[in-house]
């Protein structure tokens, strides 16, 4: 008996041929700063586009295929819609061929919509506008994050004034991000190992103007309870799942730009979540230019830049020293040098038995910055 074939489908609604444009403009974060797209998708049904706030994926399944149809014998309708289209591939023509470096652009949070719950804060916020303002200044970059099942927990407070925290669970058919194929059509995947074990993580694209931010998921399958719920909550988890997650970004979504085929010039860590890019990256540099480590950490700090958001210790993520052994203890030898030569990199003066975040990305960084004067 043959053994049967899986293969998993993505399941869209379904909409009138003229319509299609409609799709094409949701799947493009886009439209949440063009008026005229958001004025678009109002007039379908302006009941729905408030239920479902303001999430044009989700609009497009839950109104009904009648007013579909109206819509497609509505000339004036379909004319808002043509120039909306046509505005989006202008838009997206004059993007092709950029000037100036490439850019790779690291973060734990995007605010981009509240339909993408990637995101909890003014930090997140302004990675989100980044990427924006990059794709409307022609800037050559690409973004890197975590694309989590439950996000950050949304706020609602009790009739005894207590905060209630719940978590909603995204349905990643509903909302505005794709799996990121290679050349033959499979599904990208990286793999970053923890003690005893070697973890999944797929790669999604979003698509925000003419930015592609990649996203990292470990929830599905071919990953233990554990494993998956590396992903599940922003900044959610006790100080190993922390870890875990900041690894992931780093090592994983080094390893994700060369699956994508990505070689970058500058590469910015938005706070020291993302700092051990710098690690992976020297560990390419000895195995694969054969770069003493000492030469490697140099070409790295030329061309990494750090930003930090909260400049206190309290605001610093770090790790007890035996936890980080635990995870990274094989690295000095990946890359030739001493235990201690390693721990030192994120050695605090003020948390000598941690190894901090913000310390390694300072050390492993040519340009450091704040978000404000103040910083």
């Amino acid at each position: 008996m043959e053994q049967p074939i899986w293969k998993k489908l993505f399941v869209e609604s379904n909409i009138p041929e003229k319509l299609t444009p409609l799709k094409e403009i949701s799947r493009n974060l886009w439209w949440v700063w063009n008026t005229e797209a958001r004025d678009l998708f109002h007039t379908i049904d302006a009941d729905i586009w408030i239920e479902c706030e303001h999430n044009p994926i989700l609009l497009l399944e839950e109104v009904n295929y009648q007013r579909l149809l109206e819509l497609e014998k509505d000339d004036e309708f379909i004319i808002r819609m043509n120039h909306v289209s046509s505005s989006l591939h202008k838009y997206l023509a004059d993007r092709k061929e950029l000037k100036g470096p490439s850019i790779a652009y690291f973060s734990m949070e995007y605010g981009l919509h509240d339909s993408l719950k990637i995101f909890s804060g003014g930090l997140g916020i302004l990675a989100g506008d980044y990427l924006k303002e990059a794709s409307d200044s022609k800037v050559n970059l690409v973004g890197l994050g975590l694309l989590y099942r439950y996000g950050y927990f949304r706020q609602n407070i009790s009739i005894n004034g207590e905060q209630l925290s719940n978590y909603d669970p995204q349905q990643f058919s509903k909302i505005p991000v794709q799996p990121a194929y290679d050349n033959e059509g499979n599904w990208l995947n990286v793999q970053v190992d923890y003690p005893g074990r070697t973890i999944t993580a797929r790669i999604w694209q979003v698509n925000i103007g003419s930015i592609k931010l990649f996203l990292l998921d470990t929830d599905f399958e071919d990953n233990s309870d554990e494993d998956r719920f590396v992903t599940h909550h922003l900044y959610g988890g006790d100080n190993e799942n922390r870890l875990k997650q900041e690894m992931l970004l780093g090592l994983g979504g080094i390893r994700a730009l060369k699956k994508l085929g990505y070689a970058m010039d500058i590469y910015h860590c938005n706070e020291g979540h993302a700092a051990m890019i710098g690690l992976e990256r020297i560990a390419d540099f000895v195995s694969e230019k054969v770069l003493l480590y000492a030469e490697a950490k140099e070409v790295v700090r030329a061309s990494t830049l750090f930003t930090t958001h909260t400049p206190v210790p309290a605001g610093h993520d770090s790790f007890h020293q035996d936890m980080f052994k635990n995870y990274m203890d094989k690295y000095p030898q990946r890359v030739g040098i001493s235990w201690d030569e390693l721990y030192n990199l994120g050695k605090a003066e003020y948390y000598e038995d941690h190894f901090n975040m913000i310390y390694l990305a300072c050390n492993l960084s040519q340009g450091i910055n704040g978000v404000s004067m103040l910083h």
